[in-house]
């Protein structure tokens, strides 16, 4: 009788415990069915950032999934028809493989992307400035932060506008009259020395100070075609690490050509000039950085001359010598001034000349070789500084990207970029808007024994 009661006790048993087993048997591979699409979904989201742009890396060693895939329009269902194809050649293309049951994928949603373009340019600047930090390259060009109060100095004054009311003061004063022989009243003619110099400043200023042209593009671009000029797809919340921006300056420095370095296969050569101004050809960025230059040049200058003594003992002695200041004492003042101001001026071109040449200038000169004698004789030409110290027309550069607002400075660089990669891969659609940096995806599949699985990833590049 205990014989039966054992056999029936085991029997009872073993099928409990074939219930437990066969339950814990299917919800294995229920979970192997969810780890195999988490699987296949981390496989394709790494295989989708495995396919950057190489063209912008090996030119600008910026890591970025270019969503036009190099032809038609950029858009998330070319990113999410990438996912879906590596997700799905990792599930259920692959059943030999999944003896325990299939994943057949249903949906893939990319829910959220990070373009370049993010926080007005940050998420490029942010990768600009990890190369640089990675790779270990140093820019003297960049080192100029110390001299941005006093530049800023330079650029809050409008010597051209103090010169040009004095002018408009001095020809606003009635001349001197005498009788002449014939018994008429007769005006006498100021002759102020200043004014032949005064004129040139209508004139060419790239002709003034002797650029060269010939190696200057005649290129003009539509500035609707690029990042700068069209709406822009991003949300501006990107947060940025705290960068230093003497890196990126540097970085400019390595990537970007201007009139000093022109790099090959780019549609605008001189580009950290168009950074600077954003004007569509190089010549027109060219010729306003010089004109910023100039006018930097012609405040310190101007500074000098009219504070030094000996300056405005000559320019005086000059308008002394004019009969129609001896007959009007009221023009004595005014046209030594602007006789001062006629040398600081002719002091600039001669500084902008010398950058333009490979020179240096300081910020601050403390000294004016620009003589009276120059302004008498109207000559331009000459030399305005004997040492090589100071700083040069890459770093007076460097001190105008560092006074642009910074979004602007990131978004013109992106401009640039667009124009190179377009340039050199016949993509007319390469926009770096739509260049992929961080993505997040909602995936969701069936599993074999009609269980949903679903899934949120997030993934990019930093």
């Amino acid at each position: 009788m205990m014989k039966g009661y054992l056999t029936v006790f085991l029997a009872l048993s073993l099928s409990a415990l074939a219930g437990f087993i066969l339950f814990l048997t299917g919800n294995t591979i229920r979970n192997a069915g969810k780890i195999r699409l988490e699987g296949a979904a981390d496989i394709g989201m790494n295989s989708v950032l495995a396919e950057f742009h190489v063209e912008l890396q090996k030119r600008y060693d910026l890591f970025y999934v270019d969503a036009s895939y190099h032809h038609g329009a950029p858009s998330i269902e070319n990113l999410e028809n990438r996912l879906r194809f590596y997700i799905s050649e990792n599930t259920h293309k692959n059943e030999e493989n999944a003896p325990w049951g299939t994943v057949m994928l249903e949906r893939v949603e990319i829910t959220g992307v990070q373009s370049a373009a993010e926080g007005l340019g940050n998420s490029m600047k942010n990768q600009a400035v990890n190369y640089m930090i990675d790779s270990g390259l140093e820019k003297s060009e960049a080192r100029v932060t110390e001299y941005i109060g006093e530049i800023q100095q330079l650029e809050n004054k409008d010597p051209i506008e103090e010169w040009s009311a004095l002018q408009r003061q001095i020809e606003g004063t009635a001349l001197p009259v005498i009788l002449n022989e014939l018994g008429e009243w007769e005006e006498i003619p100021l002759g102020n020395p200043a004014d032949s110099i005064y004129h040139f400043l209508s004139s060419d200023a790239l002709y003034l100070v002797g650029a060269d042209m010939t190696d200057i593009g005649i290129g003009q671009i539509q500035k609707r075609d690029y990042i700068s000029g069209r709406h822009r797809k991003t949300a501006d919340n990107y947060q940025a690490k705290a960068v230093d921006d003497e890196l990126f300056l540097a970085y400019l420095h390595e990537k970007m050509g201007s009139y000093k370095h022109k790099r090959e296969g780019s549609f605008l050569q001189l580009q950290l000039e168009y950074i600077i101004k954003g004007r569509e050809s190089d010549y027109e960025n060219l010729k306003e950085v010089v004109e910023e230059l100039i006018k930097w040049r012609f405040a310190d200058n101007a500074s000098f001359v009219l504070a030094e003594g000996g300056f405005y003992g000559e320019a005086l002695a000059a308008a002394e010598e004019l009969h129609a200041v001896q007959l009007k004492e009221e023009l004595k003042e005014p046209v030594t001034k602007s006789i001062l101001y006629a040398c600081a001026y002719i002091e600039a071109i001669r500084d902008v000349k010398v950058l333009l040449h490979g020179g240096s200038i300081p910020v601050r000169k403390g000294q004016c070789l620009t003589g009276v004698e120059d302004v008498l004789a109207g000559n331009m030409s000459g030399s305005s500084h004997t040492e090589g110290e100071g700083l040069s027309y890459q770093q007076y550069l460097s001190c105008m990207l560092l006074l642009l607002e910074e979004g602007a400075r990131n978004i013109r660089s992106m401009d640039i970029m667009e124009m190179d990669i377009r340039y050199l891969t016949g993509n007319p659609y390469f926009a770096m808007d739509w260049c992929i940096e961080r993505f997040s995806a909602h995936i969701s599949a069936l599993g074999g024994f009609g269980d949903i699985y679903e899934l949120k990833r997030k993934y990019g590049y930093y």
